[in-house]
């Protein structure tokens, strides 16, 4: 297991890549489109079976205001909302001409005073069931709205110089931008809506208040007016915005044409067609009045989660609809969204740093399932949550913390190796200290045991005896120097090239594979080869061990040399050689046994006195509980045998 302060970079880097990822994805249309077209089939499976019989639209078509003069509309338009009122209507939404909007002005109104008169009137006399519809930009969390006050429309204090009715009880905001005809993210004014805001009303004094939405305000004073439960109150409360529920395309709602409700008079005024009908048509209910009709200023279309151009008026009927029916869904504030993405991350980067296996894609499919589901289950309770964009950021997160991991671990890889490189180092440079200091001693050991005997001999032979041959004494010496320089010679070649052998870095049995392969291909070694070779479990940083390898390699060589000596043909009668190397607990055996044909069974006893034989004794007793023989086996086949135990 990992130090813990891996554990808390780990989860630093996830929570670094959450916020880092959730600022980059959050700015790609596409990610906000994908976003958008999800939350879209969502609304289309969401939305109710059929709208709230209260709510009704007027809708004003192009040609209802054709060549007619702007005084004469707003006379017409102030009239209607009268009829409307008269025959019941509890609540008119007015949707106002954008060029009947004014500029902010001082009082007393001189000029457009005569014009406005007729919707003063009305305002004046049904201010408590009227509501003007101001458009306004979408709101934003960084910088104040401006917000158009209708003084020309508003009656006016003129002692007191203050409107008499105030104008956050009569107008309600509509947020609108031309990019909701064709919208790229959840933020679209398409979608979603403010239920309050504040708003600038004047740049020069820098006044800021509060307004309602029109779908809000209009609610407030149905209730009023019909004296149902103040649900607007609570939803006044709501500081974020909300996701507009949707009952279906464009003409869900019910709607009356305007010509089927009035006619032209002459003195262009607004002539009821049938008061009874309309009264049956509107009593007790919501009317929003606006335009329904081409892609103008006027009209306000959007794209409805259906894929239709929907009016604003619409948009407007929708909204009411569903804070009526408590239907819209709550969207949580950003900073609630962004914890959401972080805890995700942290599971993420924990999952990776946990798991390295399969069991880690089956743990992030199962994080990422749990979210999706916990999204639909808020989404039936009423609550909205981004789903692409999270999902985007854990992969994007998950991905980036595990290429760190391996990263990670590769370097500890190499430090490891470098560390384990170091120590087999000095661990073979003390293995080869020590087998050179044996070399030696054994070099020593020969010279004193033999030549220099034997030069005693000699001496003792001068000093005691008087008639010598001195020829045979000569040649005698002669021997004696020559095999002390030939066993010096030795030691020089030796003391050059001692090294640890590099193929038996990779094992004893690689070792030896290797080395008939080389002898095979060089034609010094032309029997039939047969090898049961198995690794073995070596303490590779053991310099006791390294040294010994040598030694048993060595011993293998010599072995091996007296069968292509010895047995192999033309030498002997051998057809095959077999070199087995087995593993029994810490006891280990090495075999090379060969098929010659054997004249004499004494030929089968240990030999005594050879260089060979003196050099395996020597190996097998410095090796672990080491030994060596010479067999025959059942099959007739000659077999040495050496065996010893792991350090």
């Amino acid at each position: 297991m990992w130090r813990k302060g891996w554990q808390i970079k780990f989860l630093s880097l996830g929570i670094g890549c959450g916020v880092f990822y959730n600022f980059i994805f959050s700015q790609i249309p596409l990610v906000q489109k994908l976003e958008l077209q999800l939350q879209d089939t969502l609304l289309r499976l969401h939305h109710p079976k059929s709208p709230p019989k209260e709510i009704i639209l007027v809708k004003i078509q192009r040609k209802d205001l054709a060549n007619q003069k702007l005084s004469i509309g707003r006379v017409f338009y102030a009239d209607l909302v009268e009829h409307l009122l008269e025959a019941g209507a509890s609540v008119v939404v007015l949707n106002l001409r954008n060029d009947w909007r004014e500029p902010s002005f001082e009082y007393p109104i001189k000029i457009t005073e005569p014009i406005n008169r007729p919707l003063k009137n009305l305002v004046q006399n049904h201010g408590a069931q009227l509501v003007l519809v101001t458009r306004t930009n979408p709101i934003s969390n960084y910088k104040q709205t401006n917000f158009l006050i209708y003084n020309h429309l508003i009656p006016f204090d003129g002692e007191q110089l203050r409107p008499l009715i105030p104008p956050h009880t009569l107008q309600g905001f509509f947020e609108y931008e031309p990019e909701a005809e064709f919208p790229r993210n959840l933020s679209s004014t398409a979608r979603r809506s403010h239920l309050v805001g504040r708003f600038l009303i004047s740049e020069e004094n820098n006044q800021v208040k509060t307004f309602k939405s029109a779908a809000l305000l209009a609610l407030e004073k149905f209730e009023q007016q019909e004296q149902k439960s103040p649900l607007s109150s609570r939803l006044a409360k709501i500081p974020t915005q909300v996701e507009i529920n949707f009952w279906g395309r464009g003409g869900t709602f019910p709607s009356l044409e305007l010509t089927s409700i009035c006619q032209l008079s002459k003195d262009k005024k607004c002539l009821l067609v049938s008061p009874s009908q309309l009264s049956q048509q509107v009593r007790h209910k919501v009317v929003f009045i606006g335009f329904a009709e081409g892609n103008n200023i006027h009209t306000m279309a959007m794209l409805s989660p259906f894929g239709d151009s929907m009016a604003g008026v619409e948009i407007q009927a929708n909204l009411m609809a569903s804070l009526m029916t408590d239907s819209f869904l709550q969207i949580p504030p950003q900073w609630l969204e962004l914890i959401i993405i972080i805890l995700g991350t942290v599971f993420i980067s924990t999952s990776v740093y946990s798991y390295q296996n399969w069991r880690l894609l089956g743990l992030v499919l199962a994080i990422f399932g749990g979210y999706f589901g916990l999204c639909l289950i808020l989404f039936k309770c009423k609550w909205i949550l981004s789903i692409i964009l999270p999902l985007l950021i854990w992969t994007a997160t998950g991905i980036s913390v595990f290429i760190y991991f391996i990263w990670v671990r590769q370097k500890e890889v190499i430090i490891l190796q470098n560390y384990q490189i170091s120590q087999l180092k000095a661990a073979e440079q003390e293995a080869i200290l020590s087998r050179t200091r044996k070399i030696l001693h054994r070099t020593a050991s020969d010279i004193h045991d033999g030549a220099l005997q034997d030069l005693k001999l000699v001496m003792d032979k001068i000093e005691l005896e008087s008639d010598l041959d001195v020829d045979s004494i000569l040649d005698k010496l002669a021997a004696l120097g020559q095999e002390i320089r030939d066993k010096l010679y030795n030691i020089r070649s030796v003391a050059e090239k001692m090294e640890v052998t590099p193929v038996l870095r990779q094992g004893l049995n690689v070792g030896i594979k290797a080395t008939l392969q080389d002898l095979v291909n060089s034609g010094k070694l032309t029997l039939t080869v047969i090898t049961e070779l198995q690794p073995l479990q070596e303490p590779e940083l053991n310099s006791v061990w390294i040294e010994h390898r040598e030694e048993i390699y060595r011993f293998f060589r010599e072995a091996l040399n007296n069968v292509i000596q010895h047995a192999q043909p033309p030498h002997g009668t051998a057809t095959q050689v077999c070199i087995s190397l087995e593993q029994q607990g810490a006891k280990c055996i090495l075999a090379i046994a060969n098929d010659a044909s054997i004249i004499k069974p004494s030929a089968c006893e240990r030999p005594k006195g050879g260089y060979g034989s003196k050099m395996m004794d020597a190996i097998a007793s410095e090796l672990p509980d080491g030994a060596w023989e010479m067999s025959v086996l059942p099959n007739g086949q000659l077999q040495v045998t050496l065996s010893w135990h792991l350090p």
